[in-house]
């Protein structure tokens, strides 16, 4: 079950369909999962988006609304036009009351911290929690991160977020997995870094890309990581299929770049050929 407001990103031809529990339920589609997610739909969201997902709305809910630039680096800037409507915890924890596992992927704080009663696998992608804005609605990173992130700390949950999210991507994630999460944090081109708690972070090396846009690519990581963790319990295996996920994710633009199963094994095929 995924849990956070879809997004709306501007775009030249209008509003486009986005947001990391958007792509984090794609990915979990396109790898065979069956999905709910619980989130605000606004009315005349593209139906083709949902597709294949069941939707637990909440009524008369507002989507988060992004408008998104990148330099020639890749580098977003970012402002928000809509926070979003709140998710009330109740109907999350009703929603996943059956689920297998629980990945939790605000567009903008509109989560309050885990439900009390979770599944087994609680996932969490914190790029949503990581970010305040100004006045005229200029996305930043927040000075001070770990109040808002210690809500959902819970011991053997995972973390994920980049390290362009926030200031001290390291020192966040030792504060995590102090309180007893894994953490994963993303770092583009130069692959990942795994902090498990009581252990020495562990660097993970990106696969060969050849970037077009990197919207959702963050999140097609975490999901993939989720779904493979969650088949498998083998955290080597899971961190693979993140790296593909997200190494095929940056070679199309939006919601045409989430990967297939397919896609994601014939890619670990040819790198360890």
């Amino acid at each position: 079950m995924v849990a956070g407001n879809v997004a709306e990103d501007r775009a030249p031809g209008g509003w486009a369909p986005g947001g990391p529990s958007l792509y984090t339920a794609r990915m979990c589609v396109a790898l065979g999962a069956r999905v709910t997610l619980v989130s605000a739909i606004p009315h005349g969201y593209p139906a083709d988006a949902l597709d294949g997902i069941s939707v637990s709305a909440t009524p008369g809910g507002q989507a988060a609304r992004y408008a998104n630039t990148y330099d020639d680096a890749g580098h977003r800037t970012q402002l928000l036009l809509q926070e979003g409507s709140p998710i009330p915890l109740g109907l999350v924890q009703d929603a996943c009351r059956d689920a297998d596992a629980l990945f939790l992927a605000p567009a903008y704080h509109e989560l309050s911290g885990v439900p009390p009663k979770p599944p087994g696998l609680v996932a969490v992608a914190l790029q949503g929690l990581l970010r305040t804005h100004d006045d005229e609605g200029r996305v930043s990173p927040l000075p001070e991160p770990w109040p808002h992130v210690q809500r959902f700390a819970r011991d053997g949950a995972f973390f994920f977020y980049s390290d362009e999210d926030t200031a001290h991507p390291d020192t966040l994630a030792s504060a995590a997995s102090s309180a007893g999460a894994h953490v994963l944090v993303t770092r583009g081109a130069h692959g990942a870094t795994h902090f498990a708690p009581g252990l020495p972070p562990v660097p993970l090396a990106a696969l060969p890309a050849t970037p077009v846009e990197p919207t959702g690519a963050g999140d097609c990581f975490a999901a993939a990581f989720a779904v493979r963790m969650l088949e498998t319990s083998d955290l080597t295996e899971a961190c693979r299929w993140a790296l593909a996920a997200g190494a095929l994710a940056v070679q199309a633009p939006g919601l045409a770049g989430v990967p297939t199963r397919g896609m994601i094994e014939a890619h670990l095929r040819r790198e360890a050929a």
